[in-house]
């Protein structure tokens, strides 16, 4: 993740229009009274229009909460002292801290043949941008399960899929695999489908569905096992349940019998684990935070027990996975104080982290686009909880709603783009440059991430790559003095000349 150029965040403007009267032979008193009325009702409908989640005034309480939450979970105190070889503290050295790589993942979705330069999709631009703005990301539909089965042709085999894996690898950037199970007709390979439709499936059958999912669990696993650090490897259970139905009541070979969703959903995940032991399970659905405040609490009631019941059944979960896909109609904006009340549930009370796995907004009202991803965005990097947020696609020219593309089709940043690079490479980055003082140091508070330390003095550089945790950096520099060893070299010169013996001039 490399720095982009920096844009300023955009400004909102409230707009309205008032409405035009005619209705010129009314009684003057009542003409005011119909304007004022109207006047309100211009003002009462604009502020809907243009706030339609709380919070997103700029005096908002919540953002000097955020800004606490930040500096508490994503920064930590940084410690450069410049010495000498001797030990001696250095005054005035040059020193400059630039930060190189969140250590908080920002992704989005990618697509590999639109970055392979074998792919008849190829676009420089977006082989380019993928690496400048992201340090993660998650392969969009090349990991799915239909697609490494070969259903959807040349360019989703497994061939691309492992090319696109070690581009993103080479580039040092984190992948999510999505996703390892999910159990639903619409995307599962044929070989399943053939035996879901089945109305009456034979022992054989049942005991081949048992074996296809468990096969695709430990032979996907395998195959990319150090290339992806986490996986959606149960997809929307709430909603995605064919193979699990289908199953509930047969006793595989070998195997005790299968007694619900639960119970073979554990088995998946702790095959899951063998297969993978690096990487972490998550389990991923949607409507949990999307939807406003008021979403129907029956979605995250199913959700809850979903979680409950694999929890009790000792089900090894690495983490949780919330889509957050939002819209103009059933996924409405939710308050960033409603999100927090979220993440606090599900996350803290089960000691789970939380990714952001797919992330978008499809609205044509870019100025609420913009400050709702603004939002959005502070309120899940304030919450101890969140350790990534994942990008539903960014690019107008390969995402599912263009409307929701951070970037035009030219790469050139939407209003929510802006707010996107503000944020992560500007109000979220850490870079200063400074002298060290009388005790050599120079003292920062610092994001989380790697960095690269210069120290420059008397002419000479000294460069440092490191690594800022939670718990801090208290980082030395060594560096020679170029004049104490301009002495040293001269009076080791005299002691030679004057233990060097002259030469015999005879035998």
């Amino acid at each position: 993740m490399s720095q982009p150029p920096v844009y300023p965040p955009s400004t909102l403007h409230v707009k309205s229009s008032p409405m035009k009267s005619k209705l010129i032979h009314l009684p003057t008193y009542w003409l005011h009274c119909l304007a004022a009325a109207t006047f309100t009702m211009c003002i009462l409908f604009s502020g809907q229009a243009h706030a339609q989640y709380s919070g997103r005034g700029d005096d908002a309480p919540w953002r000097a909460t955020a800004e606490q939450k930040i500096d508490q979970n994503r920064k930590a105190d940084l410690r450069i002292t410049v010495q000498d070889l001797q030990g001696n503290k250095i005054e005035n050295a040059a020193v400059s801290i630039q930060m190189k790589k969140h250590a908080f993942k920002f992704g989005s979705a990618v697509d590999p043949r639109y970055f392979l330069e074998s792919q008849g999709q190829y676009d420089a631009g977006y082989a380019s941008k993928v690496p400048e703005l992201f340090n993660a990301t998650t392969l969009e539909n090349h990991l799915k399960w239909r697609a490494w089965d070969g259903a959807w042709g040349n360019s989703f085999d497994q061939s691309v899929t492992q090319a696109g894996l070690e581009w993103l690898g080479d580039r040092e950037l984190d992948v999510r695999g999505h996703a390892m199970m999910w159990p639903r007709y619409q995307s599962v390979p044929d070989s399943v489908r053939t035996i879901l439709d089945i109305s009456n499936p034979s022992q054989q059958n049942l005991q081949d569905l048992y074996d296809l999912s468990f096969n695709h669990i430990t032979d996907i696993g395998a195959a990319v096992k150090g290339k992806v650090f986490s996986w959606d490897m149960l997809n929307e259970p709430r909603t995605s349940f064919d193979i699990e139905d289908k199953l509930i009541g047969f006793t595989p070979s070998g195997q005790s019998t299968i007694t619900s969703r639960t119970d073979i959903r554990k088995r998946w995940f702790d095959a899951a684990h063998a297969a993978d032991n690096n990487a972490s399970m998550f389990l991923n659905d949607f409507g949990i935070v999307a939807g406003g405040d008021t979403l129907d609490s029956t979605i995250r009631n199913n959700y809850r027990n979903v979680l409950n019941d694999l929890k009790t059944a000792n089900t090894p979960i690495d983490g949780l996975g919330f889509q957050s896909h939002f819209n103009e109609t059933n996924r409405l904006p939710t308050s960033p104080t409603k999100i927090w009340e979220l993440l606090d549930e599900f996350a803290n009370d089960n000691d789970l982290p939380v990714h952001i796995t797919e992330f978008d907004y499809n609205t044509t009202n870019k100025e609420l686009q913009a400050d709702y991803t603004r939002d959005f965005m502070t309120a899940v990097f304030a919450h101890e909880s969140v350790e990534a947020f994942i990008l539903w696609g960014f690019w107008e020219g390969k995402i599912n709603h263009a409307e929701a593309a951070l970037f035009d089709i030219d790469f050139n940043p939407n209003l929510n783009g802006e707010e996107y690079l503000d944020l992560v490479f500007n109000q979220w980055w850490t870079e200063e440059n400074g002298l060290s003082n009388l005790d050599g140091e120079v003292i920062t508070r610092g994001f989380l991430g790697e960095y690269e330390i210069t120290v420059d003095y008397q002419g000479n550089s000294y460069r440092h790559n490191i690594s800022l945790g939670s718990e801090g950096k208290n980082f030395i520099i060594s560096v020679p003095e170029p004049s104490s060893m301009t002495t040293l070299g001269l009076f080791s010169l005299l002691l030679l000349k004057r233990n060097r013996r002259p030469k015999r001039l005879g035998p």
